[in-house]
């Protein structure tokens, strides 16, 4: 079912006539509703291919950055949110993709590259999925895999304020978007080119110098140790 919507992934903004359509009326209302402070908007390149490597706490992270740069990035997001039939559609519309969680999903990557390909900006949350806690998680090297097949520029992006409700009794909500220095896997020391998850640690930890010390989690110390088996 997927594949028969691949294509608005890899759609130029032209053709993104939901993104035309709902990007000017939606700007206006998180701009009433909420402050986006964007940190570092030199950082994202004016055009061509990137990848978005962001920390993930909320639903509203993905718009919130696309809102904020003006820009549909084509985010990766879980197979289950387009199974609801108005989320689906309008996500598709927007140039989103669906991926299978815990699993190898070679269509998934594939469209990804394609998207690169095409010379359009990637959404990808490394982590995998939301934290509940707030705090950053072991990334997946699933990003490093694609970041070493493409070797697109990527763009850290760290994000704080949207698991606060954007609805309160007073004044508007606060959200934090820091976007850092771009760089290529190809940037990184040969010996952790070699380890996938040494090389998306290392990822990670580009986000993690981007947020509040205590939203850092299990990369406030560098990388997390491998664990040691018991005997």
């Amino acid at each position: 079912m997927d594949r028969l919507f691949d294509d608005s992934a890899v759609a130029p903004v032209s053709r993104l006539w939901i993104w035309r359509l709902l990007f000017p009326p939606v700007r206006w209302i998180v701009s009433r509703i909420t402050h986006i402070e964007v940190v570092g908007r030199e950082n994202v390149p004016a055009s061509g291919a990137y990848i978005v490597v962001a920390n993930h706490v909320n639903w509203k992270d993905p718009p919130v950055v696309s809102v904020a740069l003006g820009v549909p990035i084509r985010w990766m997001a879980k197979r289950e949110v387009f199974d609801y039939p108005v989320i689906g559609f309008l996500l598709r519309g927007v140039g989103n993709f669906a991926i299978r969680r815990g699993e190898s999903d070679r269509r998934a990557m594939q469209l990804a590259m394609r998207v690169l390909e095409r010379g359009l900006p990637l959404g990808v949350f490394p982590e995998g999925h939301r934290s509940e806690r707030q705090s950053l998680l072991r990334g997946r090297a699933g990003i490093a895999l694609l970041a070493e097949k493409s070797d697109a520029l990527i763009v850290p992006c760290g994000v704080a304020g949207t698991a606060t409700p954007f609805f309160g009794l007073i004044g508007r909500k606060r959200i934090r978007l820091a976007f850092g220095s771009p760089f290529r896997i190809s940037d990184l020391p040969e010996a952790l080119r070699h380890d996938r998850q040494g090389a998306t640690d290392a990822i990670m930890l580009r986000i993690a110098a981007l947020l509040p010390p205590e939203m850092r989690g299990v990369y406030a110390n560098g990388a997390p140790k491998e664990a040691t088996p018991t005997t």
